[in-house]
């Protein structure tokens, strides 16, 4: 073996398998064709080279951008839910690594072709430009499945970056979970001739005007009484996706599905037009090369592709006991002076305090203008801690939050307005009071059967608060990482039946005690 060869080797090893399409096989390759008996063809392909290292630096620098912004994110909301990106920033990375190394090898015409053809750039191009289009990215390249008990799997998903690529026969690829978690992309660069290659092996007569030739187009009662196996496949991707997405709800409903087509344009040939209606017979949204504009520079669009939870709230909150507390607490609203018979706990929040404030980074933010609730038990277990540790302003606090004691008659605009007579931090626009309470009584048979696993693991407090949130949709704000975890933990231990969904916890990052009156010792 010449040590051409060996190089040569080495890099097919080093780009084997790493590249993968929608549907598991290898994306189209960027070049074009090198001429062999052109004598200016290897300088030609060494050109076509350095261009496509200068391209995929320019895309690894725009996700080293995104990464960084997404890891200091997570550092200061301390988030629940990290979003999932790992596998991007491998793959990126390993495709710069991969064309660099070629600009560096002694190829020859034959070779610089081979790899030319067998990158994939022109394909994550197309990812990280549909990605920057969108908003609220958590996760890339991710499997989801329907049938999951029947095959094992976990209910959420499985990253390519975390167990690698056993997905089972009811799976689907997602390429960019977007819309903080609300929305499923995939992006396809199969050509117009690719796929009227496709057509032909499955039958089609391309010089046939009948209909009766033609891919019949499904309407959205009768494309699951198709076979799959008759279909194309950006089709098949398209139904498997939906069956996906129905299994996996955000929030009681499935995740609306994009496909992306780059190098398919509608409305033009009538066999490719039968095919997107068969797509978009499935629920999906589907945007072909001539409906795709280009992606805004990536400092315009940054912001927007931070996930943030507070988006994804239901209407009404349901506040659980930790953050009632956290929003009577006087360290949430004024300055405190660390005194010596503090608690360490209570030091260290008033500490915290000082350099992020609770209130306007990240409570009112998710609160906004929401009507919020909570439970009895909630609101007991408040009353309980405020009458045995509160201050005067933190039972003022406390009496304004519920209408009780001696506000059960105060109208709602003053409550809010005495609300902020005794804080330091100006309200967001709309909020309200009072939290109104609620019974928190739930029939488990509204619950999927893993709420009965989560019950045994629970307080009764816990349960009433966090069953009451997911038996009726609503986000429930808490700062009990503990017990969200545990939750988590548990669902994911049992799993979901397909079109489940656990409850959704909006967790935050910090939590706050009530400062404690005097004689509460260290």
């Amino acid at each position: 073996m010449t040590p051409t060869d060996a190089l040569s080797n080495d890099l097919e090893k080093l780009h084997l398998g790493k590249l993968r399409s929608a549907n598991g096989k290898p994306e189209a390759g960027v070049g074009g064709d090198v001429d062999s008996e052109n004598p200016s063809a290897c300088s030609t392909a060494l050109k076509t080279i350095d261009d496509l290292v200068n391209r995929c630096r320019t895309l690894h620098d725009e996700v080293e951008t995104y990464v960084a912004a997404v890891e200091e994110k997570q550092k200061q909301s301390k988030t629940h839910h990290p979003v999932e990106y790992r596998s991007l920033r491998n793959d990126f990375k390993n495709e710069l690594a991969f064309l660099q190394k070629l600009t560096t090898s002694n190829l020859s015409e034959e070779k610089a072709k081979h790899y030319i053809v067998s990158s994939n750039l022109v394909y994550y191009e197309a990812l990280w430009d549909a990605a920057k289009r969108s908003s609220g990215l958590l996760a890339f390249r991710k499997y989801f499945f329907w049938n999951r008990r029947e095959e094992g799997h976990r209910p959420k998903g499985l990253s390519l970056a975390k167990g690698g690529q056993t997905k089972g026969k009811s799976s689907a690829l997602v390429d960019i979970v977007a819309g903080d978690g609300l929305e499923w992309i995939r992006v396809s660069t199969c050509s117009e001739k690719r796929l009227i290659f496709e057509l032909a092996k499955l039958g089609w007569q391309n010089d046939s005007d009948s209909d009766e030739e033609m891919p019949n187009a499904s309407s959205e009662d009768n494309w699951e009484d198709e076979d799959d196996e008759d279909q194309v496949d950006i089709v098949k991707n398209a139904r498997e996706l939906a069956r996906a997405a129905r299994a996996n709800p955000i929030r009681g409903r499935p995740p609306q599905v994009r496909i992306i087509l780059t190098r398919i344009s509608s409305g033009h040939t009538k066999e490719i037009d039968a095919v997107l209606q068969k797509i978009r017979a499935t629920g999906s949204i589907v945007q072909c090369a001539n409906d795709i504009f280009a992606p805004p520079p990536l400092p315009e669009v940054l912001p927007r592709l931070i996930v943030d939870h507070s988006r994804d709230l239901s209407e009404t909150l349901n506040i659980d006991c930790t953050i009632l507390l956290a929003l009577i607490s006087d360290i949430s609203h004024r300055d405190c002076p660390i005194l010596d018979w503090y608690p360490g706990e209570v030091r260290a929040q008033i500490l915290e305090e000082q350099k992020e404030k609770l209130l306007p980074t990240h409570l009112y933010p998710a609160i906004g203008a929401h009507p919020m609730v909570c439970t009895q038990q909630a609101a007991d277990q408040m009353n309980l801690i405020v009458d045995t540790l509160a201050t005067d302003t933190e039972k003022e606090r406390a009496n304004l939050l519920l209408s009780q004691g001696n506000h059960t008659s105060t109208p709602n605009e003053e409550l809010v307005r005495l609300w902020s007579a005794t804080s330091n931090h100006p309200v967001p626009e709309g909020f309200t009071l009072p939290i109104r309470v609620v019974p928190g009584i739930v029939d488990r048979q509204q619950l999927p059967k893993v709420a009965e696993k989560i019950a045994e693991e629970l307080s009764p407090l816990n349960q009433a608060i966090f069953f009451y949130g997911w038996a009726n949709g609503l986000t429930t704000l808490s700062s009990n990482r503990v017990r969200a975890r545990q939750i988590d933990s548990i669902i994911n231990e049992f799993g979901l039946e397909d079109g489940e969904a656990g409850p959704h916890i909006w967790l935050c990052g910090e939590s706050r005690s009530l400062i404690a009156k005097q004689g509460r010792r260290k």
